[in-house]
């Protein structure tokens, strides 16, 4: 609980709001189209102030970002394995309102075909099915098994059954995390809508 925090920014005159997690020391876990074309971000913990961030990965492909924040001191969540039948929570902030754990568990895993953020480019990753009755505003949550590892990154909500999410497995986050640099790097355009 101590280490999601609510991500929060301005990208074209609207204010994108969503969740994340400690991955490392300063290091936040979010959805890339939480942060897409945000020019100045902030991340707050349910017990301490709101500080800067900064992004330091950006894949709107996976839908993944991650965001640097010097100052924050919340211990980084450890990286788990997902399994089909697994059970859970998605710790969140939906409506960027305060704190919620949904259960969850894993229905599936796929080889999930779909587009990039931008609707621009193909892509394939793999996704959890989950039974899970998520909000807007949880994108970026952790769901995490029942020792509090880090299995997944919820990103979506079924657009025809409110009880069915998706997230994008442990895997698509650590080839993000592979990634990161200290250099700040752009965070595309903002989404439409």
């Amino acid at each position: 609980v101590d280490s999601t925090v609510k991500v929060s920014g301005e990208a074209c005159e609207n204010i994108q709001e969503g969740s994340g997690f400690v991955v490392a020391h300063e290091l936040v876990a979010t959805n890339a189209h939480v942060v897409a074309g945000d020019r100045s971000l902030r991340i707050e913990t349910f017990d301490g102030p709101s500080l800067e961030a900064t992004v330091v990965a950006f894949d709107p492909n996976r839908d993944l970002a991650l965001l640097r924040v010097p100052g924050l001191r919340r211990l980084a969540l450890t990286i788990g394995e997902s399994k089909v039948g697994m059970t859970g929570v998605v710790l969140g902030h939906p409506g960027g309102g305060p704190l919620r754990a949904a259960p969850a568990q894993i229905a599936r895993e796929v080889s999930a075909r779909g587009r990039d953020i931008y609707d621009r480019r193909a892509t394939t990753r793999r996704v959890l099915i989950l039974a899970a009755e998520l909000r807007p505003g949880d994108s970026g949550g952790a769901l995490v098994d029942t020792t509090g590892a880090v299995v997944g990154v919820a990103f979506a909500i079924a657009p025809d059954r409110p009880d069915v999410a998706y997230a994008l497995n442990e895997e698509e986050l650590q080839k993000v995390m592979a990634t990161v640099g200290t250099a700040p790097v752009p965070t595309g355009k903002c989404l439409d809508g």
